[in-house]
């Protein structure tokens, strides 16, 4: 159920049966030379996708999808083309605003659904979903699989706080859209086993000076089709539970 692809009395039966929204949340940066510039668009919209079974099923809820966000702040991958980043303050005001007029349709929640791990953007969401919270008629909220709580039942490279176009992000690209995949060139790719969140806690800036010089770390030749379609099970999981929480909180 995509929201832009149904008309408004089909939307206004939905929202009387009772329905969730999902707002899948990414970016457009560069994923090394072997995955797409929308490589997090596509895993939050592809998690998203799959969290609606178990929303009918735990919840007798319909999942109805929103038009993903596809530019946010994305300042690591600034240097490499393609990369479109905008301030964390204009991302926070429309991420809020389309939250809340989300929620102001009827929905009996609305959850921000994250693939983009950068830390102001995360910052940004957190505000957002914050101020959207003071005024929305449903609860808002996040599942970003940056918890703390969810880090641990996610993949060793997710771990490590290595993993940008890497064996991770690779594996997603591969269990949902396979031909995105450059897959001749992320075969040849050497790993890259630099700690991601240990540099952006020393201060660098850019992924070049970090050493990432082609927009990648982890292990990307190790990506497999199966773990992708393991790890999305998760993170639809981490989804669900997240809304099954909103929901009996308001309750």
């Amino acid at each position: 159920m995509e929201l832009a692809g149904l008309t408004y009395p089909e939307v206004q039966a939905t929202l009387q049966k009772g329905a969730v929204a999902l707002w899948p949340i990414g970016s457009t940066e560069a994923h090394g030379p072997h995955l797409p510039l929308d490589t997090d668009v596509l895993i939050a919209a592809e998690s998203a996708r799959r969290a609606l079974p178990l929303l009918a099923a735990r919840l007798g809820l319909q999942g109805v999808l929103l038009p993903p966000l596809a530019f946010t702040v994305t300042e690591y991958a600034g240097p490499f083309s393609g990369t479109i980043s905008i301030p964390k303050e204009t991302a926070t005001a429309y991420v809020r605003d389309v939250a809340l007029g989300a929620a102001r349709q009827g929905f009996k929640a609305v959850c921000l659904v994250n693939a983009h791990l950068e830390p102001a953007h995360r910052f940004a969401l957190r505000d957002a979903v914050k101020a959207a919270r003071a005024e929305a008629p449903c609860p808002v909220v996040l599942a970003d699989p940056c918890d703390r709580r969810w880090v641990s039942s996610l993949t060793e490279e997710f771990q490590t706080g290595s993993c940008h176009a890497g064996q991770y992000e690779g594996s997603l690209v591969l269990a949902a859209r396979p031909d995105g995949v450059r897959e001749d060139l992320m075969k040849a790719l050497p790993d890259n086993d630099i700690d991601l969140v240990a540099k952006m806690q020393a201060g660098l800036r850019t992924f070049d000076e970090m050493g990432a010089e082609q927009a990648y770390f982890g292990h990307p030749a190790q990506a497999t089709r199966a773990e992708g379609e393991a790890t999305y099970a998760v993170l639809a999981d981490i989804v669900a539970q997240v809304v099954a929480e909103a929901l009996e909180g308001a309750r």
